[in-house]
């Protein structure tokens, strides 16, 4: 391994999770995460090797840019960080935690079953959650009452 081959793999690597949180996810934490990491490893590097400083350095100042304007949206807006569970992200299944005997047989209806479940989610509680606590009806029993099993 040359120097700095490991830090400049962890750069590579939180730039790319940082482009997957920006596009994907929207966390602002987590963003801020992997840019305090690119921070880190790109003032190692610019502090030990020849000739890479003046990259490093603008790579670190960049990303020290974009932590502060996160930072700065963070405390102007009232959002706080959701949990995992009401911020599915763009894979989830939009299936129930339990599947009946008719749903667990037939694939038609689980397909049936998710695409209705995703787009009541968004009628009745205003945005994709598995929380539904807050919304004015249960997705999962209306996608059930409107689907019929063979």
């Amino acid at each position: 391994m040359t120097e700095f081959e490991f830090e400049r793999g962890e750069i590579l690597t939180n730039l790319t999770l940082l482009e997957d949180h920006a596009q994907k996810f929207q966390c602002p934490y987590c963003m801020e995460k992997h840019l305090s990491k690119i921070v880190g490893y790109a003032e190692e590097v610019a502090m030990g090797k020849e000739g890479d400083e003046k990259e490093m350095e603008e790579l670190a100042e960049f990303a020290r840019e974009w932590r502060r304007k996160i930072q700065g949206a963070k405390e102007h807006s009232h959002e706080h960080h959701e949990d995992i569970r009401s911020n599915p992200g763009p894979r989830r299944r939009y299936l129930p935690y339990g599947l009946t005997k008719c749903e667990l047989s037939s694939p038609s209806v689980r397909r049936k079953l998710s695409r209705c479940i995703k787009k009541v989610e968004i009628r009745c509680c205003g945005k994709p959650t598995s929380d539904y606590s807050g919304c004015s009806c249960n997705p999962v029993a209306v996608c059930r009452a409107s689907i019929p099993c063979p």
